[in-house]
C-alpha cells in the first residue's frame, strides 16, 4: 500500500504535472497542443508527463478523429482538485504566511 501511495503523492507533487492538473480542471477537456500553449510547457514535457497522469490515472484519454483528448478524472481528480482549492485558500493563504509569500513570488515571477 505505501508504494501506491508514494507513487500518487509523486504524481501530485510534480510542479510540471501540477500545471497540467490545474490548466484541465479550469479549461475542461484539451488535447497536447492546448495543454502546451496553456501551460507554456514543452509539447514534449506535456505528452511525457500527460503518461504519468494517465498511468495513476489523474487522466482520461478519449479519441475525436485523429485528435488525442485528455481530461481529468471526474470521479476522484476533480472533486480532490476542489478539495485542494478550498484547504489552499481557508488555511494556506490566510494563516500561513510562508505559503502565501511563496505564491506571491511564484505569481510575479510569471507575471
Amino acid at each position: 500500500m505505501e508504494f501506491s501511495y508514494e507513487m500518487f503523492f509523486g504524481t501530485l507533487g510534480n510542479e510540471n504535472r501540477l500545471k497540467i492538473i490545474r490548466y484541465l480542471s479550469k479549461n475542461g477537456t484539451r488535447n497536447v497542443t492546448q495543454i502546451s500553449r496553456g501551460t507554456k510547457l514543452e509539447q514534449s514535457a506535456v505528452s511525457h508527463n500527460l503518461k504519468r497522469l494517465l498511468l495513476c490515472q489523474f487522466v482520461h484519454i478519449s479519441q475525436n478523429g485523429k485528435a488525442r483528448l485528455y481530461s481529468l478524472n471526474s470521479q476522484t481528480i476533480k472533486p480532490l482538485i476542489g478539495l485542494i482549492d478550498r484547504h489552499v485558500i481557508q488555511f494556506c493563504k490566510k494563516s500561513c504566511k510562508q505559503c502565501w509569500l511563496n505564491d506571491a513570488r511564484t505569481s510575479a515571477k510569471t507575471s
